[in-house]
């Protein structure tokens, strides 16, 4: 369908992002999803699932070219991928700080790099990163997470200003607490201090019973086809 907008999200073998690409392949947009691992990654009907780790420059330009070479175009960029890093912020190492940025961060910009060229020429797009609500109120214990969604804020709200004379769209999702399989995937810091333990603890099982009673990832794939949809998407989504 030539007026199909084609879509490339991040992070799409699992959760939010799973479940956009499913929706958005459903209501006839062109969807590329991306994990590190396609081969291991559930096979949604009418999405082509590509190899991409944010984390390398390579990885990025190879996957964005295979988009724009299968798909002709890239419309629509939605920056899903991250992992969660739990712990004290004095427990965190800067080597697991700096994955933490890597991924979560770093892994937007060089995404959102890759695929500005072409949109700029082409003069429209919209771009999309999912933050969270830790990105606007912290939660203790997970510092650094809230910390890499706080720069994504930021860099995000001044990407907006940049990019609107070339009719370029940017948007962003702040989630709540949600029950995804990011809740089994959360990373702990690798020498955690004995006298934080009570209240990591506290704070982490607090954590995961909101998970547990929240909304699946489908509210916000429900989001994200909504701001898709609309002619005049806000910035933020909470």
């Amino acid at each position: 369908m030539p007026n199909q907008r084609v879509v490339l999200i991040t992070g799409a073998s699992s959760g939010v992002g799973q479940s956009t690409a499913r929706l958005l392949s459903q209501k006839a947009y062109k969807v590329f999803g991306t994990s590190r691992n396609p081969a291991s990654a559930e096979a949604i009907p009418d999405v082509e699932v590509l190899p991409l780790d944010v984390r390398a420059d390579d990885s990025v330009r190879a996957c964005v070219e295979a988009v724009s070479s299968r798909g002709g175009r890239i419309d629509v960029l939605i920056n899903n991928a991250g992992y969660e890093l739990a712990g004290a912020v004095e427990e965190l190492t800067s080597e697991e700080t700096r994955a933490q940025f890597e991924t979560n961060f770093f892994g937007v910009v060089r995404m959102v790099n890759a695929v500005l060229p072409a949109m700029r020429r082409q003069r429209r797009g919209h771009i999309i990163n999912v933050s969270s609500l830790a990105g606007v109120s912290s939660i203790p214990f997970l510092g650094m997470y809230s910390a890499s969604k706080f720069a994504l804020e930021g860099y995000t709200e001044a990407l907006r200003h940049e990019l609107k004379p070339f009719n370029i769209r940017v948007s962003l999702t702040e989630a709540g607490f949600l029950k995804t399989p990011m809740m089994s995937h959360r990373q702990v810091a690798a020498h955690p201090i004995p006298e934080y333990d009570p209240w990591r603890q506290r704070a982490l099982d607090a954590t995961r019973a909101s998970e547990e009673k929240a909304p699946g990832p489908e509210v916000v794939a429900e989001t994200l086809l909504e701001i898709l949809s609309s002619n005049a998407p806000q910035l933020r989504y909470r």
